[in-house]
C-alpha cells in the first residue's frame, strides 16, 4: 500500500490511504480533542471539536472523518482552531447545567475537562433549558437528557458494537434527543442493560444508577470478567478497598469497549455480606468460625481417617471453572500427589464434554478451533443449539456485527425464537433432540451436489468413504420426516453452507447438554471438514459457560487425563510428572463428577472447591444426602452454598477481584487476572487454600508465588509453552504466539489438526430419549437467563442482578398456555418421572407449541429434580438439556 505524506504540525509524517487525518495524529502522538469520537464506533464528526485547518486552502476539517491526501499541511492548535473549539464548547456548555459539582460523573465528564484545558470559565451564552432525568425503575441504568451534548455515541454504540437498536434520535432541531422507540422507559424497551452507553457516555446523561460509591475511584486495575467463557476484559475501579464501578478495559482487543449486563452490574456479590469471611468447622452438628490453623488441622484428619479405612481411592475432589488455571493445576496435583487418586474432575463436566471428547476424536483438538476475528470476518455463520445473547453476549455481538456491517448470512438451527433469528438468513426449527439427522442430512446434500472441498478431505482428513457410505439414509425426505424441517430448507442450508468461501459454526448447550451430544458434536466437526471450514478459514465455536471451563480441563483437573490431555494410563507422561514432582501417582482413571456421588460410590471423603453440586447436579435431593453421608466432606467457596451447610469444614475463598492468575477463554485466550483489593476478612484464594491444606497434610508444595506455577505450567504443559507472563503486561513480547498488548493474551489453538489429519466419524441419529412421551406430553428445556448465571450462587448475591430477575418461572408458548387456560402470573405444578415442581408461570411468544422452558439459577425451584441421572456412554455427563414433562395450573393469577 503506497504511503501518504503530510504535513503535521510542521512535521512530515506519513500514513495510509483511508487513514484520517486524527487516525494519523494519534499514531504520530499529536493531541487533537474530541467528545464524539471512539476507535470502535465508526466516525461521524458530530462534536466537530477535532477541527484542523489546512494551511493552503485554509479550509477546517474534521480531523475525525477527513481523509488525508498529498501535500496538506495540517495545523492542529493554528489561532482560527483555537477559536472555533472555544465557541463550540461554549454553545454545548450553554445547553448544558451548571451541577458539576453535584454530577457522579466527576473528574470523568470529557466535556468539564475540556472545558478547563481551554480555559474556559463562565459562559456568555443565554441558557437553553433541556429535558431532565427521565423516571425509570431499572435498576441499573439512569438518564439525565439535561446533560447531553447529542455526541450520538450512545447511539451508535447500542447500534455498531451491541447491535441491539434499543436507542435512536428523537424529534428533530432543538427538539432532538436520544431515546428508545416510542421514548418508553429503558426497561420496556429492547435494552439488555449491557452498560456499553454508560462506559462510553462522556458527561453524565448517562450513569450507572444505585452505584455503591457516588464519587471517583481512586485507582483502577485492569482484569478478566469471571462470569461466561468469553473473557472479556475489565477495568475494576476501586475506593477505600471496594470495588466501585466496572468498566470495559479501554485497550481491550478481546471485547472492544462492551460487555453485558453480567460483566457490567454484576460484581456485587465481592461485598455481599454474606461472603465467608472465617474458616467453619461443624461442632456438635453445627457450623461455627474458627481459626484457619484449627480448620486445616481438622480437614486434614478428617480426610487422612478416611485414606486409613478405606485407601486413596475412597477420596475425591470436585474442583471449578471459577477457579484460575494455576489454581485447578494445584488442585490436581493435591489429589494425585498428595491425597493418592485420580478421582478428580470440574464443573465443566456437566456441559462441556461432549466437546472435549466429540471434537478430540474428530480434529484433535478439544475446543473452539477459530477466533472472533475468524467468525466476524466470516461469509457464513451457522449458529446451532446456542443462544448467545444469554451464554455468551460477546459472541452473540460478533455474530450481528458480522451480519449488520460485514454482509455475513446467518443460519439459525433453534427450534426457539431467539433475537438472533431476526438477524437470520435462514432459520430451521428441528424438533428437540433431532439434531444428528439435521446435520448428517446437510453433510449428504454437500456430497451429492458435488459442493464438498475435495482438496482439503483429500489432503487433511482421513476416514472419509466410510463415513460417507454411512450417510446414505440421510436423504432431504428422511431429514425431513425426522426432524420437522421441510426438505428445500434443509438444501438452502446444505447450499449456503457449502458455498460460502468461508464459514464458521457456532454451537453451545443445546447440543452438548443432550443425551447425543457427542456425536452431535462429531456431526458438526465433520460437516466443517467437509467443507474445509476448520482453523483460519472459518472455524468451530464451542461455547463454555463458565470464565476458565477451558483452562481447567488443560490443567488436568479430569479423572482420566494430566496436565495437557495426557492419559492417566500412559506410564511415559506419568513418569515426567511423577520426576517433576517427587511423587508416586496412582494408576487408572478415576471417577468423574456424577460418579463420585453415585449410588453405591466408593467415595467417602471429597474436598470441593468453587462449586455446589447440590443445585448443580440432576436430582439435588439425592446428591444433598449423598454428601451429608460422606465420612468427610471439606469445602472451599465464597459463600456458605447449599453444598457447604452440608460440609464438616468450610473454608473462605477470594473472589476473582482479589487474587492472581490466568484465565482461559472459550477461544483459548489466556488472559491474567489481577488483584485489585485485598481478600475479604480470612479468605484466601482457592490456590493459597490448596497449599495450606497440602502442607497441613504433611505434602507441602514447593511454591511461593502463582508465577512459579505459571512457570512450570509453561515448562510442562503442552500448547501452554512460552507463554511468558513474566513481562506480557508491559505488552513487551514479540513473539509469534502472543498478542502483544495490555493483557499478555496467548492464543493456544494455531493451524490446523494438532495430530496432522482430522477424521471423520460416522454417528447415527437415534430415537431421543429426553422428550415428550407418553403420559408426559411436553418437553422442558432447560438453561440460563441473561440476568443470571449458571445456578446464580453469584448472580443472586448480585443485588441489581437479583431484583430485576428475582424469582423462577415456567416460560409457556402462547398456543399451549391457552389450551391448558393458564395466564401469565399463575401458579403451576410441572411433573416428570423423576420429580414435581411448583412454580409461576409466564407467556412467551418464543417456543413452539409442546416445548417449555425453565430458568436453572433459582435453587428454591431446582429444575433439575426433573431430571435423571443416566449418563451420556460417551462423555459421561449428564443430559440435562431437556426431559418429558405434564403441567397443571394449581391457582390463577389475579
Amino acid at each position: 500500500m503506497e504511503a501518504i505524506t503530510i504535513t503535521l504540525n510542521g512535521v512530515e509524517v506519513s500514513g495510509y490511504a483511508g487513514m484520517t487525518i486524527l487516525d494519523l495524529a494519534r499514531e504520530s502522538g499529536v493531541y487533537i480533542p474530541t467528545l464524539c469520537h471512539d476507535p470502535n464506533l465508526a466516525s461521524t464528526g458530530a462534536c466537530r471539536l477535532c477541527l484542523v485547518e489546512d494551511e493552503p486552502s485554509g479550509a477546517l476539517h474534521a480531523s475525525c472523518v477527513a481523509p488525508i491526501a498529498p501535500g496538506m499541511v495540517i495545523n492542529t492548535h493554528s489561532p482560527r482552531v483555537v477559536a472555533h473549539r472555544k465557541a463550540i464548547l461554549k454553545l454545548m456548555l450553554a445547553s448544558h447545567p451548571d451541577s458539576c459539582l453535584v454530577c457522579d460523573k466527576g473528574n470523568r465528564c470529557q466535556l468539564r475537562q475540556l472545558a478547563s484545558d481551554m480555559g474556559i470559565g463562565l459562559v456568555e451564552f443565554q441558557r437553553i433549558p433541556q429535558p431532565g432525568v427521565i423516571e425509570e425503575v431499572n435498576p441499573f441504568i439512569q438518564r439525565d437528557l439535561s446533560k447531553c451534548i447529542m455526541c450520538g455515541k450512545c447511539i451508535r454504540a447500542d447500534q455498531e458494537m451491541v447491535v441491539v437498536g434499543a436507542i435512536d434520535y428523537i424529534h428533530r432541531g432543538s427538539a432532538v434527543r436520544p431515546t428508545t422507540l416510542n421514548d418508553v422507559p429503558l426497561e420496556k424497551s429492547e435494552c439488555t442493560f449491557c452498560g456499553t452507553c454508560v462506559a462510553i457516555c462522556p458527561t453524565g446523561a448517562i450513569m450507572e444508577k444505585e452505584k455503591a460509591y457516588t464519587g471517583t475511584a481512586t485507582s483502577t486495575v485492569d482484569t478478566v470478567c469471571p462470569y461466561c467463557g468469553c473473557g472479556c476484559n475489565l477495568n475494576l475501579g476501586v475506593r477505600d478497598g471496594l470495588v466501585v464501578r466496572v468498566r470495559p478495559s479501554a485497550p481491550s482487543p478481546v471485547n472492544r469497549g462492551t460487555l453485558c449486563v453480567r460483566g457490567s452490574y454484576g460484581y456485587d456479590f465481592i461485598h455481599s455480606p454474606e461472603r465467608l469471611r472465617r474458616p467453619l468447622v461443624r461442632v456438635d452438628g453445627e457450623l461455627q468460625e474458627t481459626t484457619w490453623e484449627d480448620a486445616l488441622q481438622q480437614a486434614a484428619a478428617g480426610l487422612q481417617k478416611v485414606v486409613e479405612k478405606s485407601g486413596p481411592e475412597s477420596l475425591a475432589v470436585f474442583g471449578s471453572p471459577r477457579c484460575t488455571n494455576e489454581e485447578n493445576y494445584l488442585l490436581q496435583r493435591l489429589a494425585r500427589c498428595v491425597l493418592g487418586t485420580n478421582s478428580v474432575d470440574n464443573g465443566s463436566r456437566l456441559y462441556s464434554a461432549a466437546s472435549r471428547i466429540g471434537l478430540g476424536a474428530t480434529i484433535g483438538y478439544a475446543g473452539t478451533t477459530g477466533f472472533l476475528e475468524v467468525l466476524e470476518r466470516s461469509r457464513v455463520i451457522m449458529v446451532i443449539g446456542a443462544n448467545p445473547e444469554v451464554s455468551a453476549p460477546l459472541v452473540d455481538y460478533t455474530v450481528k456485527q458480522a451480519v449488520r456491517f460485514k454482509g455475513a448470512r446467518l443460519c439459525v438451527i433453534d427450534p426457539c425464537r431467539t433475537r438472533l433469528t431476526g438477524f437470520a438468513s435462514l432459520w430451521l426449527r428441528p424438533r428437540i433432540g433431532t439434531d444428528i439427522a439435521l446435520l448428517n442430512g446437510l453433510a449428504r446434500i454437500i456430497i451429492d451436489e458435488k459442493k464438498l472441498d475435495v482438496e482439503f478431505v483429500t489432503r487433511r482428513t482421513d476416514n472419509y468413504a466410510p463415513w460417507a457410505r454411512s450417510l446414505q439414509k440421510y436423504t432431504p425426505d428422511y431429514v425431513e420426516k425426522v426432524t420437522g424441517v421441510p426438505g428445500q430448507d434443509i438444501r438452502a442450508a446444505a447450499r449456503l453452507f457449502a458455498d460460502a468461501e468461508e464459514a464458521s459454526i457456532v454451537y453451545g448447550n443445546g447440543i452438548t447438554l443432550h443425551a447425543d451430544g457427542t456425536s452431535a458434536v462429531i456431526a458438526l466437526a465433520n460437516l466443517a471438514m467437509l467443507t474445509g471450514n476448520i482453523g483460519r478459514n472459518g472455524g468451530i465455536f464451542a461455547l463454555q459457560r463458565e470464565c476458565n471451563a477451558h483452562g481447567a480441563c488443560d490443567m488436568g483437573t479430569l479423572p482420566n487425563f494430566l496436565p495437557g490431555y495426557q492419559l492417566v494410563d500412559d506410564a511415559r507422561a506419568r513418569q515426567k510428572f511423577e520426576e517433576k514432582w517427587g511423587c508416586r501417582m496412582p494408576e487408572g482413571a478415576g471417577l468423574n463428577a456424577l460418579e463420585m456421588l453415585a449410588p453405591g460410590s466408593r467415595v467417602r471423603g471429597m474436598f470441593i472447591t468453587g462449586e455446589n453440586p447440590a443445585v448443580s447436579f440432576p436430582q439435588p435431593a439425592r446428591v444433598k444426602e449423598a454428601l451429608a453421608s460422606l465420612d468427610c466432606l471439606v469445602v472451599a467457596d465464597m459463600f456458605l452454598t447449599e453444598t457447604a451447610r452440608l460440609a464438616a469444614v468450610v473454608l473462605p475463598s477470594a473472589s476473582f477481584a482479589e487474587k492472581e492468575g490466568t484465565f482461559t477463554s472459550f477461544e483459548g485466550r489466556v488472559q491474567r487476572l489481577r488483584r485489585a483489593i485485598p481478600p475479604v476478612g480470612e479468605s484466601l484464594p482457592d490456590g493459597g487454600i490448596i497449599q495450606r491444606l497440602a502442607e497441613a497434610l504433611g505434602v507441602p508444595m514447593p511454591y511461593t508465588s502463582y508465577q512459579q506455577i505459571t512457570d512450570e505450567i509453561e515448562e510442562i504443559v503442552p500448547f501452554y509453552q512460552h507463554t511468558a507472563f513474566k513481562n506480557a503486561g508491559d505488552g513487551e513480547l514479540e513473539l509469534t504466539d502472543i498478542e502483544k498488548g495490555l493483557f499478555g493474551t496467548r492464543r493456544l489453538h494455531k493451524g490446523l489438526f494438532p495430530s496432522g489429519f482430522g477424521r471423520f466419524t460416522p454417528v447415527e441419529q437415534l430415537t431421543p430419549t429426553d422428550v415428550a412421551k407418553d403420559g408426559y406430553p411436553l418437553t422442558l428445556l432447560a438453561g440460563t437467563v441473561l440476568f443470571q448465571f449458571g445456578t446464580g450462587s453469584r448472580s443472586r448475591r448480585t443485588s441489581r442482578l437479583g431484583r430485576f430477575r428475582s424469582e423462577a418461572f415456567l416460560e409457556i408458548g402462547g398456543a399451549d398456555a391457552k389450551s391448558y387456560r393458564i395466564k401469565d402470573g399463575d401458579a403451576v405444578v410441572i411433573t416428570s418421572e423423576k420429580g414435581r415442581l411448583d412454580t409461576t408461570a409466564r407467556i412467551s411468544d418464543a417456543l413452539p407449541p409442546g416445548v417449555l422452558f425453565m430458568p436453572i439459577s433459582f435453587p428454591e425451584s431446582p429444575v433439575y429434580e426433573l431430571f435423571a441421572t443416566s449418563l451420556n456412554h460417551q462423555a459421561r455427563a449428564p443430559a440435562l438439556k431437556s426431559c418429558a414433562v405434564k403441567l397443571e395450573r394449581t391457582t390463577a393469577n389475579g
